[in-house]
């Protein structure tokens, strides 16, 4: 295997979930959010990030205490809206605001913090 290609498996390997298509505006139900936003992929269903994506990228536990403690609503909320990038620049999750409605954020976020309540 050439160079070029090792390091092109290597990056398809390590690449983040492929951004979203637009959840539909109508679209209320937090968890319905979670779910078809494919944020499952990566945080799991429960949040926890247990997932071969989510450990891949070291994605938070949601239902840690440390974390929820550490993390303010706003915080979660700008997260969802402009994602995130890691030390070199590149995209681990990507941002939703274009995806998403004001709305459907808010309450994604609310979903998302009350995993730590469970």
């Amino acid at each position: 295997m050439s160079l070029a290609a090792l390091a092109l498996s290597l990056a398809f390997q390590q690449a983040p979930t492929a951004p979203p298509e637009q959840v539909a505006p109508g679209t209320q139900d937090p968890k319905e959010v979670f779910t078809k936003a494919k944020c499952v992929a990566c945080h799991g269903e429960d949040g926890r990030g247990d997932t071969e994506k989510g450990r891949k990228l070291k994605v938070p536990d949601f239902t840690s205490a440390k974390w929820s403690e550490e993390t303010t609503d706003k915080e979660i909320r700008e997260t969802i809206r402009n994602g995130t990038k890691d030390k070199k620049g590149n995209v681990r999750m990507p941002g939703y605001r274009s995806k998403l409605t004001p709305g459907q954020i808010k309450a994604l976020g609310v979903y998302v913090r009350s995993f730590a309540r469970k």
